[in-house]
């Protein structure tokens, strides 16, 4: 199909606006990368098929992004369609005490639902950036929890363009990892188990837990978190084996690693991404010489 016409048919299919070009420093927390080639945004899940169902019958390369917190796109920016889940943020209570949350909902979203009504078990996450989506993906982690602690079931859309619903044991949780990062899936909804609890109580909790990230400056400059996983074999944080190995501070280009927690590398704002995965290989030659512990990103590069 030519291109005007898969933009025709992707813009029809998206029930919202197809953008070309579209810079994907916009749409992720790190600020950089180049431009998608296609870019959409569709507002509910059964639009989110069909664009994928364009992708397939047009062999069209895609890529599913989330809230932007995990992953560092190319400064050539990405071949074919970058899909947005941003404007599917529905979150509503069912039966059992679970809370259906669709994968757009950033956790930011979820925490404010969760402290006006008065449930608990997502005060771990106050201020943990980025969506639900993306945080069942990378099953992410912080405050000694993670979302396999709460996730009842997923919902997914197959590689055949099915829907399917998961339970947490088939999942494949492990620490930072998941079954959706060797799989063609892509998460669409999330039930989250929470409890009815003291509103008051489950603000403070959370409050704690964000005015912690705020002190350590985790919001002052462009990032994508945690850069590297922690090696628990070791017993060291990734943080503490890259501060050990006088890393922090050091500076590639327009990015550097933070001096306020060396496992964040920061835009100070004339990165490029070709500056951060520099740096990353840096650091990983540089832990694996001093200490010879092989660092594994956490960050996805696009593509």
């Amino acid at each position: 199909m030519p291109t005007d016409q898969i933009f025709n048919t992707l813009s029809q299919a998206s029930r919202n606006q197809v953008l070309t070009s579209h810079s994907l420093s916009l749409e992720c927390t790190f600020r950089l990368g180049g431009p998608a080639q296609y870019f959409a945004a569709p507002p509910d899940t059964q639009s989110l098929a069909a664009l994928l169902a364009i992708c397939r019958e047009n062999n069209l390369p895609w890529f599913v992004l989330g809230g932007g917190s995990n992953v560092l796109f190319r400064d050539e920016g990405v071949p074919g369609l970058v899909i947005s889940t941003k404007n599917m943020r529905q979150i509503a209570l069912i039966p059992g005490n679970l809370l259906s949350v669709s994968a757009g909902a950033l956790n930011q979203d979820v925490t404010a639902w969760t402290e006006t009504q008065g449930f608990s078990g997502f005060e771990w996450a106050n201020g943990l950036p980025g969506s639900v989506g993306g945080g069942v993906y990378m099953n992410a982690r912080c405050y000694g929890k993670s979302f396999s602690d709460i996730i009842a079931e997923v919902e997914v859309l197959t590689d055949t363009g099915e829907f399917r619903t998961l339970s947490s044991a088939e999942c494949g949780f492990d620490y930072k990892a998941s079954v959706f990062q060797t799989k063609p899936w892509v998460i669409v909804r999330a039930s989250l188990a929470v409890a009815p609890g003291d509103p008051e109580r489950i603000r403070a909790l959370g409050m704690a837990n964000r005015q912690d990230r705020e002190q350590k400056g985790q919001f002052m400059l462009p990032s994508a978190g945690c850069v590297f996983k922690n090696d628990y074999a070791s017993g060291n944080p990734a943080g503490r084996l890259i501060e050990a190995c006088g890393l922090k501070g050091r500076q590639v280009g327009g990015v550097k690693i933070y001096e306020r927690h060396a496992n964040f590398i920061v835009n100070t704002g004339t990165g490029t991404t070709r500056d951060v995965l520099a740096l990353m290989d840096e650091v990983i030659r540089t832990v694996w010489n001093q200490r010879q512990i092989r660092l594994e990103p956490e960050v996805r590069v696009v593509p």
